[in-house]
């Protein structure tokens, strides 16, 4: 199936992850925290489309993308790094953004997969 969004995890040195919180009027994960990420746009690979999202959402400049394999409803592809450049602003799209380590997230409302996810890096993104 052909991809239709990326979605990016961030991770610091300490192995917290940047996760941010989605508006009640937003469609998709209304109220939860979510990691950047969205559509492709006309033209853009996955990789750019995940550069450009984070980009708009977080202002971060991000490099080094890691590709992984992760399930997702719907046909989205997933990256993480622990290259980023640049202060966190977050756009329209988001209520409020945070760090947060492997053992405080899940005190969170977490959007699908994204505890998994976030698992799958920590145990296996050197």
């Amino acid at each position: 199936m052909k991809p239709i969004g990326a979605v990016v995890i961030i991770l610091d040195r300490d192995n917290k992850v940047l996760i941010l919180k989605r508006p009640k009027w937003v469609q998709w994960g209304s109220s939860q925290w979510a990691f950047p990420g969205g559509k492709l746009e006309e033209g853009e690979n996955p990789e750019e489309a995940a550069i450009r999202e984070t980009r708009e959402e977080t202002s971060l400049k991000i490099n080094n993308l890691q590709r992984f394999t992760a399930t997702h409803d719907v046909p989205v592809i997933s990256y993480w790094t622990r290259s980023y450049q640049g202060e966190i602003k977050i756009d329209h799209e988001h209520d409020e953004w945070t760090w947060v380590d492997r053992d405080g997230i899940e005190k969170y409302n977490l959007a699908p997969q994204v505890l998994e996810m976030y698992d799958w890096v920590l145990n296996h993104g050197k």
